[in-house]
């Protein structure tokens, strides 16, 4: 994970985006506080893969709690895309 100044990712915000196409996830900060998360889109990888990348974040209990809620959301739209492929 890295952290950013918001004023940082805007002078750079094509570097920080090709960081997150390549598995990185940014979270832009304001004043010290976090206000944005830049993840990678679930169609780059699977959604497993994508959870994973939350998970090894540490920043407290919340962000898990996000991660299982992304993971769980991950999931459906993968079954609901199996589903729309079998059909």
């Amino acid at each position: 994970m890295i952290e950013v100044t918001a004023t940082a990712m805007a002078r750079a915000f094509s570097s920080y985006l090709g960081k997150v196409e390549h598995g990185e996830t940014v979270v832009v900060c304001k004043h010290g506080r976090p206000i944005a998360r830049l993840v990678p889109d679930s169609m780059f990888m699977s959604g497993r893969k994508a959870a994973d990348l939350f998970r090894s974040h540490k920043a407290g209990k919340l962000d898990r709690q996000a991660a299982d809620a992304i993971e769980d959301q991950i999931r459906k739209l993968d079954r609901e895309s199996e589903h729309a492929l079998a059909h």
